[in-house]
């Protein structure tokens, strides 16, 4: 049986600092650590990756597309981002960005859905192949960002997209 510990506090801004630093610490889980960052992207994967967004028909006028941009960057880098998306990578684009981790993630559905919708289906069909169902929608956020970050990172040699 777990022990619980109990602390009075009978002062309202001790109890506004100790709220602050058990928050501090909760979040501090969740973000990128600078000692554990990976390191910088090259500029020419950087190209690569904005070409393969604007050949599956993401259109560079809407925020999702900076943001998409963003998060196959960070997840290139990072592999492990993508597996705790909305507590890491969303926070880090949304940083990034100077907007919130709630309207990243929307954008990018967006934008995704703008691509699917209007894009290059046989460009889709291309570079998604069978894991995803073309017929049956599009894919979710972290399909989109891992399978494309993973494809860079794997044949970082690549020129030809497809």
């Amino acid at each position: 049986m777990e022990k619980i510990n109990f602390i009075v506090i009978d002062d309202s801004e001790k109890l506004k600092e100790l709220i602050k630093q058990l928050v501090a610490e909760e979040h501090a889980q969740y973000t990128l650590e600078e000692k554990q960052a990976a390191p910088a992207v090259s500029e020419d994967m950087k190209r690569r990756v904005t070409k393969m967004i604007q050949d599956l028909g993401v259109p560079a006028n809407i925020k999702g597309y900076a943001y998409l941009r963003d998060a196959i960057l960070l997840s290139i880098a990072n592999p492990d981002a993508i597996n705790s998306i909305t507590k890491v990578l969303y926070p880090e684009v949304a940083k990034i960005n100077q907007t919130t981790p709630t309207r990243v993630e929307r954008a990018i559905r967006h934008a995704i859905e703008v691509a699917w919708s209007r894009g290059n289906n046989e460009m889709a069909e291309k570079i998604f192949g069978y894991t995803v169902n073309l017929t049956r929608g599009k894919p979710t956020n972290s399909e989109f960002i891992a399978l494309i970050a993973d494809r860079m990172r794997i044949d970082p040699e690549e020129r030809q997209i497809i």
